[in-house]
């Protein structure tokens, strides 16, 4: 459409007509909300890194986010959408994740996907404790250069090149993954004959190093096993020893220009690279995560609660010594760069082997609880799952452990001050669920240091009994605290990864239309009473986030306005036959089927029948500026100077939750399709299928309330006007125009190739119906002149009536533009519009009164941020999908 523009997987201003019988129907093919987190939200990035999700906006496209699935794994970024401002709420966990983010932003729970606004304290969410290293753009420098293989077979030249990994930059993402071979190698590899390159480890994590040699261009061997015999200490024993290879000469040469040690370990000298000071640190703990994966102890109890500090170690010659020291004494660097202390380097006389003198050189990362939490959620493990699970269960220990002397250190702190002011030990012991003899020596003795954890904590042995690390390296939580902290500038993005989720801070983080109604008024009639009469409509009309609406409902209500629609808003006294006249589908979807709507939606909905929301929805009395046909004028009951209101809101947060529910469902029922498709959002019920007949009968049920929704706000103008104009709604002639859907599927008759009629599903996404005259859906006071479509501006330029355009059937299924689009982020409008300012200017300019629940939202809605209105109804014209019939121009305006 005239007005399209990027959104999840379907185009905002888009429109499918897909074969209601062997084709399907797709959830985000009809509009799906975004969840945002502030700018300063830490994203888990590849090569564990970690950013702000603020700093992707220019090149989300070039990353990819950590998602949790079957196991941690990258996907491509597809989307970025900032949000503009909204209140946010921080969330902390027993374990002391923080995160903030909007109430509709989901939380991977045990439950599965929950919205933040429907967890409390106490409830359980996902995290991975794992936070990797700040990212930091590399150097650009040649790592390998085609002049090292002046002496090297043309071939082996050849085939690097053809793999782009000659030359060989800094900045190339396949040398990030040469990186963590080579580290891991340093630890656990050796050389053979014939080109050969030898990877040892279990299982798992030698195919998580074959993938990574895959994705550089080389094939490995499968993962070999053979029983070895052993010795230790004079104790012998067999065990499974497993192992692949890699045949590439080239390969082999790259990694020894990278730094593998060509020869014996012990006495090669190898140290780090030579380029090693020149990278990024996340890319130095590429190399020393592998490497530690293979040759590091994992996390173990000391003694009871405290853990033994992870050490690492190597054997070299006298001769080789040097070059040891200065291996480790690179990781201690780095470490440091990291706030990670370590223990002075130990060094170990040994047997000597059979041609040379050699020692053991020893480090050891302290083991205080928060240098090793910060070790183990900043680098860790690669290329090893045992250790990876291990330092999860470390770091949710330390913290916990943490955590519980802190609170023992208050109680001791209170109980001291409450005998202090006198109270008497006894009543001192009965305020606090803690050891007494506890509170007896805090009171009497005092405390210098920080107290340790009761006898009753756990030991780390039994904690990590008790803790379930997922394949993913998730571990569930429990909630702490969610306290609201203010509005923030938000964002989001939008993964290509069918778990639809990423990695924020730690944790695993629909129906629209508009109607407009006429009255007999003049602009004469109300100039001079527009701050009265927006004033009004602010009080009388709910909007904003959050909940509040005309009429408080129950569950069987909420039941019943999904099933009936409009006539349930008839029976109940808040619209007149006429109101359903003038309604498309004369506001009722008979397919509805308030059963197949989850409870969850339904009480979102509960408390939100007749409410604006927020956005860029909107309640806006209006003049008649122009008539460009009068017949068609004539007949909608439009003349210039005519007043009219226009109200633009859906079905809230019912509707969001239908289309996230079905979504989550069908992506789980039909994985086979989903993994066929360019985007996760383009998931679809094949036609026939009964989750297909579910959502249908759902989503039909979400429309029956978006026509209620926008019906009650339309009987609460009525009653303002007639209070504000001390008349009567009926003698100002307010009858509804019409009300038209935008974002909606449903099941239409077309004329497709070679002339056949066949019924499909038609989504309309930020779209809107546009038939011409001669189609039976058009209400029959429009029979002879096409449906009435409304096309709103923005507040400073206006909006539009059209009709059902001739060549709407033939071009578009029927449809045309929703409204002007956007030309600027919210973010982007709050940058360059202050809301007082925009709102002084077009009351002072344009003699158009706005008011809103905050100047950020009037900034975010500013004329400035939309398209030229004009434009886009021009084109509409000129294709003759829609053709124009009236120009209106804002009078007062009410936004959420």
């Amino acid at each position: 459409m005239p007005d399209g523009h990027q959104g999840y997987g379907f185009p905002v201003g888009g429109v499918a007509g897909i074969d209601a019988e062997n084709g399907c129907i797709s959830p985000g093919a009809v509009g799906y909300d975004i969840n945002c987190l502030p700018g300063d939200t830490d994203v888990r990035l590849s090569f564990e890194r970690r950013a702000d999700i603020e700093s992707l906006r220019e090149r989300f496209e070039d990353e990819r986010a950590v998602v949790a699935g079957d196991r941690l794994t990258e996907s491509d970024i597809r989307l970025f959408t900032e949000s503009g401002t909204k209140p946010v709420y921080e969330v902390e966990t027993e374990t002391g994740e923080r995160i903030e983010a909007t109430a509709d932003h989901p939380f991977r729970t045990p439950e599965g996907m929950v919205e933040l606004s429907d967890l409390t304290p106490g409830d359980e969410v996902t995290v991975q404790p794992f936070r990797g290293i700040e990212d930091e753009r590399p150097e650009e420098f040649t790592v390998v250069s085609e002049d090292e293989f002046d002496d090297a077979n043309p071939q082996l030249v050849r085939v690097l090149k053809e793999r782009d990994l000659l030359p060989l930059k800094s900045t190339d993402e396949a040398f990030n993954r040469l990186l963590k071979l080579v580290g891991y190698h340093v630890g656990d590899g050796s050389l053979g004959g014939e080109g050969q390159v030898w990877f040892y480890g279990e299982p798992e994590d030698l195919e998580s190093i074959r993938e990574d040699v895959q994705r550089v261009g080389f094939t490995p061997s499968k993962v070999y096993s053979r029983e070895r015999e052993h010795e230790i200490d004079g104790n012998e024993f067999e065990r499974t020893e497993y192992s692949f290879k890699t045949t590439s000469k080239a390969l082999r040469k790259l990694l020894i220009a990278l730094g593998i040690p060509d020869g014996p370990k012990v006495s090669s000298g190898f140290t780090t690279p030579e380029y090693f000071d020149r990278l990024t640190n996340w890319q130095q703990a590429l190399y020393f995560r592998a490497y530690f994966g293979a040759e590091m102890n994992e996390p173990s109890a000391q003694h009871d609660k405290n853990l033994y500090c992870p050490k690492v170690s190597q054997t070299r010659t006298a001769e080789t010594e040097p070059a040891g020291r200065e291996f480790f004494e690179d990781v201690r660097t780095l470490l440091a760069d990291l706030g990670i202390e370590t223990n002075e380097l130990e060094v170990f006389e040994t047997d000597s082997n059979a041609d040379h003198e050699t020692v053991r050189l020893r480090l050891g990362v302290k083991n205080d609880s928060e240098n090793l939490v910060r070790f183990y959620s900043t680098v860790g493990y690669a290329y090893n799952h045992h250790k990876r699970r291990e330092a999860v269960k470390a770091i949710q220990y330390l913290t916990t452990k943490e955590r519980e002397r802190e609170r023992r250190a208050h109680v001791a702190d209170r109980a001291e001050a409450l005998a202090d002011g006198g109270e008497d030990i006894d009543d001192i012991k009965s305020e606090f669920d803690i050891n007494e003899r506890f509170i007896e020596r805090s009171v009497w003795s005092g405390r210098d240091t920080q107290p340790r954890p009761g006898a009753d904590f756990p030991g780390f042995d039994e904690f990590r009994e008790s803790v379930e690390v997922r394949d993913d390296l998730t571990v569930e939580t429990e909630i702490a605290s969610i306290t609201e902290v203010g509005e923030k500038p938000v964002y989001d993005i939008g993964v290509a990864h069918a778990a639809h989720n990423f990695i924020a801070e730690g944790f695993v983080v629909s129906n629209c239309g508009v109607r407009m109604m006429r009255t007999n008024l003049t602009y004469d009639d109300v100039q001079g009473r527009e701050e009265e009469l927006v004033d009004a409509l602010f009080e009388a009309v709910p909007s904003g986030l959050g909940g509040g609406g005309v009429v408080e409902t129950d569950q069987p209500t909420v039941r019943a306005i999904l099933e009936r629609g409009m006539d349930w808003a008839l029976e109940e006294g808040w619209a007149i036959e006429d109101d359903l006249a003038h309604c498309e589908d004369e506001g009722y979807r008979p397919e509805a089927d308030a059963s197949k709507v989850s409870k969850k939606a339904k009480d979102r909905g509960r408390n939100q029948v007749g409410s604006l929301g927020s956005g860029n929805h909107f309640l806006e009395v209006q003049r008649v500026t122009d008539v460009f046909r009068a017949d068609v004028g004539e007949a909608f009951g439009l003349s210039e100077d005519q007043i009219v209101v226009l109200i633009h809101c859906g079905s809230r947060g019912l509707g969001h939750q239908v289309c996230t529910d079905y979504l989550r469902d069908i992506e789980q029922a039909h994985q086979g399709l989903l993994n066929q498709l360019p985007d996760k959002e383009l998931a679809a019920a094949p036609a026939g299928s009964q989750l297909a007949e579910d959502y249908y009968g759902a989503m039909c049920a979400a429309i029956n309330y978006a026509w209620v929704n926008r019906q009650l706000i339309m009987h609460r103008t009525r009653e303002v006007f007639a209070d504000v104009f001390d008349r009567s709604w009926e003698s100002m002639d307010m009858h509804l125009l019409y009300d038209v859907a935008h974002n909606i599927a449903k099941k239409e008759v077309h004329t497709v190739e070679g002339g056949e009629e066949r019924e499909l599903f038609v989504h309309r996404k930020g779209a809107t119906r546009a038939f011409p005259a001669g189609r039976p859906e058009v209400p029959d006071a429009y029979a002879d002149v096409g449906q009435p479509i409304i096309i709103p501006g923005s507040m400073g330029a206006g909006s539009y009536v059209l009709r059902g355009g001739e060549n709407s059937l033939a071009e578009t299924f029927g449809s045309t533009a929703h409204g002007a689009g956007r030309l600027m982020s919210r973010t982007q409008a709050k940058n360059e519009f202050w809301g007082e300012d925009v709102q002084d200017d077009l009351r002072e300019q344009d003699h158009v009164y706005v008011k809103a629940q905050s100047g950020a939202t009037v900034a975010e809605e500013a004329p400035g941020v939309y398209k030229d209105v004009d434009e886009v109804v021009r084109v509409s014209d000129a294709l003759g999908i829609g053709d124009r019939v009236a120009r209106t121009f804002p009078v007062c305006n009410i936004k959420g």
